[in-house]
């Protein structure tokens, strides 16, 4: 079986991702999916998927589910109808995908891949053959217009699920056409995106996530210590009250700790206490949504 190895480079922002995704599919936060790292340079599949969408078939072609989905006018649907196309395309062109499976696979190095994540066994690789042989060109490009639909609507993690995917689709673009005014186009709409999500939703995942690409870059992200900083903060913050002082979010980026210090390192004491009062704000929005989305006796 081939191993699906993460570069050192990505170690940061993909334990990050590995993190924010568990909290996510234990409900302690909103319903965020924060995407996959960078692949590798061979067969890391673009989104891994929760280990239930192995099982979704049910009995029924990838066309009508799509199909379904699509024809509820939902934008929630319509990214679950993403994501059901982009399993198959990363299953198709790679023979496996990777499931995010925190129950059952531990959260430590699993065969070089990240904590809490497996690759499919035999029974749902026949079955997701079986699925995705019907997939076709034209089937497989209508994903990016699903997913345009939900990122439009603010459904979580759809923007997130934009920059795994890259302009159009391509990911070699932001490499290869760095200058074309599409691409710029293209990553000044999905930045927007999610920083609004973070400073406007206060969506753990999100801000985990930005906070660990701020601070390493990439081609998506330039490095910003004081966004790293700020998010970073947040996320300890919103996660010190959800789940306390032990939870591996709130220790992870609490201010004082390592990863936030080297973070924020370029930072004056000015404009740290500046960011800090900022991810205050966010928590405090964090908690006045909680407070609003929590039902009424």
């Amino acid at each position: 079986m081939e191993k699906f190895v993460i570069g050192g480079s990505v170690v940061l922002g993909a334990a990050v991702v590995a993190t924010a995704w568990w909290l996510s599919a234990t409900e302690m936060v909103p319903d965020s999916l924060p995407v996959a790292p960078p692949p590798p340079a061979r067969t890391a599949p673009a989104m891994p998927a929760q280990a239930p969408a192995v099982q979704s078939a049910n009995g029924t072609t990838l066309a009508d589910q799509v199909d379904a989905l699509i024809a509820t006018h939902d934008p929630h649907k319509a990214f679950e109808a993403y994501r059901l196309l982009a399993d198959c395309a990363t299953f198709n062109q790679n023979g496996d995908r990777l499931i995010f499976e925190p129950d059952t696979t531990p959260h430590r190095d699993n065969d070089g891949m990240l904590p809490g994540f497996r690759t499919l066994t035999d029974p749902e690789k026949r079955h997701e053959a079986a699925l995705c042989a019907t997939m076709t060109e034209r089937m497989r490009q209508s994903r990016l217009d699903y997913l345009e639909l939900a990122a439009q609507a603010g459904i979580p993690g759809a923007a997130m699920a934009q920059v795994t995917e890259g302009p159009f689709g391509d990911r070699t673009a932001l490499a290869m056409r760095p200058d074309d005014p599409l691409v710029k186009e293209w990553k000044a709409r999905v930045q927007q995106r999610l920083e609004h999500i973070a400073e406007e939703q206060a969506d753990v995942g999100v801000l985990s996530y930005l906070s660990a690409m701020r601070t390493v870059g990439s081609d998506v992200f330039d490095k910003d210590p004081a966004q790293a900083f700020r998010y970073g903060v947040a996320t300890s913050l919103i996660m010190l009250e959800l789940a306390g002082p032990d939870n591996e979010l709130a220790r992870l980026y609490r201010p004082d700790g390592g990863l936030m210090q080297n973070a924020a390192a370029s930072l004056t004491v000015t404009e740290r206490a500046a960011q800090l009062i900022e991810a205050q704000r966010i928590a405090n929005l964090a908690r006045a949504r909680r407070l609003q989305a929590a039902p009424q006796p």
